[in-house]
């Protein structure tokens, strides 16, 4: 059996094949597909450990390593993969938390931490399942005002992305009186927003997609005129011709 040893607390410069020995984060032996072993307590810390590294730098250029901490990703989705199937809900739901958003932001331009250009396409072409089991993990354990908070965060990374089974769990699994309460709460964290705060728009954004899904063209529209002036003018005329152009 051949096996493969994943070093991800040395330099980049270090990344050898001769480096790759007991010092490492995570074991991978591959067979047919990757089985695991982690290093850390846990599979949250050992999340935790993989992205604290990623920001240093471990991981960049990582496909002329052999592309090391693109299999570790992968073997991550893997094993949240077997706990979802498990109903392990609230383990699930704290390393999604952890993981995905940490990825959309990660995953691409002056942000990107890998080298791929786009890290998503890489991990998976229906990346979009893995949202899916995300936000089912949020609204099944989560209280509102966690649910609130996570959904915020989560939309901080949704620049260059944009997926419809975050809406559509949503709507699906919260009642209209919830869904309200949802909206109500996340606008909250919208005060004080100026055309500065850019990377924080994304919070804007989720929620008039989430009145569009509605067919809410009352309230879209009513948004598009709350945001003026955080938006610029263009921002709310494009805004408004894409609900036309889109209407359900």
């Amino acid at each position: 059996m051949e096996k493969i040893w994943l070093n991800t607390q040395k330099n980049q410069k270090k990344r050898s094949k001769e480096s790759l020995g007991a010092d490492c984060r995570m074991k991978l032996t591959r067979t047919v597909k990757y089985n695991y072993k982690l290093t850390e307590e846990n599979l949250e810390k050992d999340i935790d450990k993989f992205i604290e590294l990623a920001r240093k730098g471990d991981y960049h250029m990582d496909k002329m390593y052999d592309e090391e901490g693109l299999k570790i990703i992968k073997q991550y989705f893997r094993i949240l993969k077997e706990k979802f199937k498990n109903k392990e809900l609230e383990e699930c739901k704290r390393c999604y938390h952890k993981l995905i958003p940490f990825l959309l932001v990660a995953s691409c331009a002056e942000n990107d931490l890998f080298d791929y250009n786009d890290l998503l396409a890489r991990i998976t072409d229906e990346f979009d399942n893995y949202i899916k089991n995300y936000f089912i993990c949020l609204v099944k354990t989560c209280n509102i005002n966690e649910l609130v908070d996570k959904v915020s965060e989560y939309t901080l990374g949704l620049d260059y992305y944009g997926f419809d089974s975050d809406k559509e769990i949503l709507l699906d699994n919260l009642s209209k009186e919830q869904i309200s309460e949802l909206k109500e709460k996340m606008l909250v964290k919208t005060l004080g927003m100026t055309k500065k705060d850019k990377e924080k728009h994304e919070i804007i954004y989720f929620l008039m997609s989430l009145t569009q899904v509605q067919e809410n063209k009352e309230e879209y529209l009513k948004l598009c005129e709350r945001f003026r002036g955080v938006l610029t003018d263009k921002e709310v005329k494009d805004l408004k011709e894409e609900y036309d152009e889109n209407e359900y």
